[in-house]
């Protein structure tokens, strides 16, 4: 299996074994079309939780895991990583994975110049930004809006971008 991380659970939730956790997801009610879930419990093993219920609560998702009934079993859970089997995940087109980004040569389509590769992505409220490292180490922002993406194509590691003046300068 594959699995994606999408989450941490950082604490308890009321006293019969809910668990709340921060998605890394788009949108947290992404997480409540699960009912399994997996948590690592060492380097080459991971554990798989059922769900008995997933919810959303404010921009958290609390789980109850089959089994887990107690406050105290659920404490034994925080700080761990929940992770989701990728093989059980359809993407709307034109959405894509982040791990799948990352590493992805970016490309300005007029000129085919390699401008660097996307080594983070973050949203913080418009829209996803692209953080790209040029073959000199400079670091630079990229807004991923329709209006500058042109195409991403993951199997070829390649993002094609509409380049405006001064969007990858120093100035």
């Amino acid at each position: 299996m594959n699995y994606i991380q999408t989450g941490e659970i950082v604490s308890v939730h009321g006293i019969k074994g809910e668990v709340k956790v921060y998605p890394w997801a788009d949108y947290p009610e992404f997480l409540e079309e699960f009912d399994r879930f997996y948590i690592q419990k060492n380097k080459m093993h991971f554990q798989a939780m059922n769900a008995e219920q997933v919810r959303c609560h404010k921009n958290m998702v609390i789980i109850k895991f089959e089994g887990v009934d107690t406050v105290e079993m659920a404490r034994n859970y925080i700080g761990k990583i929940v992770y989701i089997d990728r093989d059980e995940i359809e993407l709307e087109e034109g959405t894509y994975f982040i791990e799948d980004l990352i590493g992805c040569t970016v490309i300005n389509d007029e000129t085919s110049e390699e401008i660097g590769e996307v080594i983070a992505v973050d949203n913080f409220g418009a829209s996803d930004v692209y953080t790209i490292k040029d073959k000199n180490g400079k670091e630079y922002m990229f807004p991923a809006v329709d209006e500058f993406l042109v195409s991403t194509d993951i199997e070829a590691k390649q993002i094609k971008v509409k380049v405006i003046e001064g969007m990858f300068s120093e100035d």
